[in-house]
């Protein structure tokens, strides 16, 4: 495993002007403050246009420290492909390489989960990994436009509240030394594929992208082809104003939510925070939830395991429906008298 010295691994600079790709997403980096000057950044590649893309692009603004990680996930038969192509293309550009090797199928029957979230959460664990043993402030993954749409769509079939409904976001908390950002995903695959072609640049693809057997192939392929047949040829325009409106409006009500929280919030340390009660119920129930969110998020609570019927047991608590919920991270939940006592239990 190779680990680079904090040196600029730029490319150098051709005589043809910059791509548009290139100009948008250091303006979208500068917009929403993904990265600055200098910053190490563990980029994923998975050998598809996206990600080659990503990668690409960040190389030929030369302003961060990069560093390539390929993750193998132990389900294809032509992985092994992809992840030499991968270490070629970081050879090529004089870039450290970073390969994990995960059993996606083991950690799906151990976590008793399916394939595609297990191999989501295997992934992350190890950019998380690499990150740490390169020194990295950031993970950036290839999201697009395509990908934001199909998450939104997916969303709103299984259920979701704001929050989900706003889609991907460019930059969320890995943990607490390190963020995923996601640079591109603004753009769309088009736009992509044609600046890979104008940097001369080749990209592997995955087959199983085709199959149905996958939740999200099934959006793709089948879902979102009938929606723009059938009802709405921008379809997926209209899906992505709707993530972004959610966006707004989950922005500003966080705010007001986080202030709900400082108001409410009576005792406040790493294993407890005690909420006084009377604020939390004078407001309207989103907010009471949102307020509660803040809590469990400073509680280091796994938000993702924090679903609609998690908050409905904090308002039953709330309102003294009941005394007490367990909560996801080891966080009990109890009423007393005027407070909510939020503890973490162990």
């Amino acid at each position: 495993m190779a680990i680079g010295n904090r040196k600029y691994y730029s490319a150098k600079r051709r005589f043809a002007a910059k791509h548009e790709l290139e100009i948008e997403m250091e303006a979208f980096i500068a917009r929403h403050g993904l990265l600055e000057a200098g910053q190490v950044v563990v980029v994923g590649v998975s050998g598809g246009a996206d990600s080659v893309a990503l990668a690409a692009a960040l190389r030929l603004i030369g302003r961060y420290v990069l560093h390539i990680a390929h993750i193998h996930h132990g389900i294809r038969a032509d992985a092994d492909g992809d992840a030499d192509f991968v270490a070629e293309l970081a050879e090529k550009w004089q870039t450290p390489f970073h390969l994990e090797r995960i059993d996606t199928p083991s950690l799906a029957r151990a976590e008793r989960i399916g394939i595609e979230e297990a191999a989501r959460t295997g992934r992350y664990e190890a950019l998380s990994a690499i990150a740490a043993r390169a020194g990295a402030d950031a993970v950036a993954v290839a999201h697009h436009a395509g990908d934001q749409v199909e998450t939104v769509l997916h969303r709103i079939v299984r259920g979701t509240h704001l929050r989900g409904l706003a889609g991907m976001t460019p930059k969320r908390k890995l943990n607490e030394n390190l963020v995923l950002i996601r640079p591109l995903l603004w753009a769309g695959r088009e736009q992509i594929e044609r600046f890979c072609r104008s940097e001369g640049l080749s990209w592997r693809t995955d087959h199983t992208n085709a199959e149905m057997d996958f939740t999200r192939n099934f959006i793709r392929h089948e879902l979102l082809p009938l929606l723009r047949d059938r009802l709405n040829t921008r379809a997926d325009d209209a899906l992505l104003r709707l993530a972004s409106a959610a966006g707004e409006a989950e922005s500003v009500l966080s705010e007001l939510a986080e202030r709900l929280f400082e108001r409410a919030c009576r005792k406040r340390s790493d294993r407890e925070i005690v909420l006084r009660t009377a604020p939390l119920k004078k407001a309207p129930a989103l907010l009471a939830a949102m307020a509660l969110r803040s809590a469990l998020a400073a509680m280091d609570a796994p938000q993702q395991a924090l679903g609609r019927e998690r908050f409905d047991d904090l308002l039953a608590v709330l309102d003294g429906s009941v005394t007490a919920v367990d909560l996801p991270g080891q966080i009990r939940a109890e009423r007393h008298s005027r407070d909510i006592h939020l503890f973490r239990q162990g």
